[in-house]
């Protein structure tokens, strides 16, 4: 009983963030003048601010990506990759993009591409945690690839699960098409 128990937690455990140090950990600066002039907030994580920022300039840590949003609930959202000199945008939540997953990230193919864990989740009393959700046997389509098309998918996929939202998903690359992926459903 206790070792199911123990993966399980395994696997949940992978999704909580660690702390390291600004560079390491995707840090970014918003600034409200270009050229990095003006400091405005630094975020580490899913932010939402409480009024909103017009970004004139950005720093972003090499190899991280970030969406930008208009709207306070990460809707109408940019994504940006790299630092920016001069821009301009009003923000009102961030947060850092996770990388696409490869297909080669779960083996499977034919007819249902990266089919391995299909159906499968792993339920606790507050939260269930889906690898390769599905609909009708089918892995779950997002399009556009998009993060924020991914993250209405998987809302959806929880309510339709009886969970209110997702707390975390992935995309996944497959042929050219992008499936949701590592979704995380929550009652909050």
């Amino acid at each position: 009983m206790w070792r199911p128990l123990m993966i399980g937690m395994a696997s949940l455990i992978a999704l909580v963030p660690i702390q390291v140090s600004a560079q390491a950990s995707g840090e970014v600066t918003m600034y409200g003048n270009a050229h990095f002039r003006h400091q405005g907030p630094t975020m580490e994580g899913p932010t939402r601010l409480q009024t909103p920022f017009v970004m004139k300039s950005v720093k972003i840590p090499e190899g991280s990506v970030w969406e930008f949003c208009s709207g306070k609930t990460f809707t109408g959202c940019r994504e940006i990759g790299k630092t920016v000199e001069a821009m301009v945008m009003t923000v009102r939540s961030a947060r850092p993009v996770a990388s696409v997953l490869p297909s080669t990230a779960t083996a499977g193919g034919g007819a249902n591409p990266g089919a391995t864990g299909v159906g499968q989740s792993l339920r606790g009393m507050a939260a269930e945690f889906f690898v390769a959700p599905d609909q009708s046997g089918n892995r779950v389509q997002v399009q556009p690839g998009t993060s924020e098309a991914m993250s209405r998918a998987a809302d959806e996929f929880c309510r339709q699960h009886g969970w209110n939202s997702s707390a975390h998903a992935r995309l996944q690359s497959i042929d050219g098409r992008f499936y949701l992926a590592d979704v995380l459903c929550v009652k909050a």
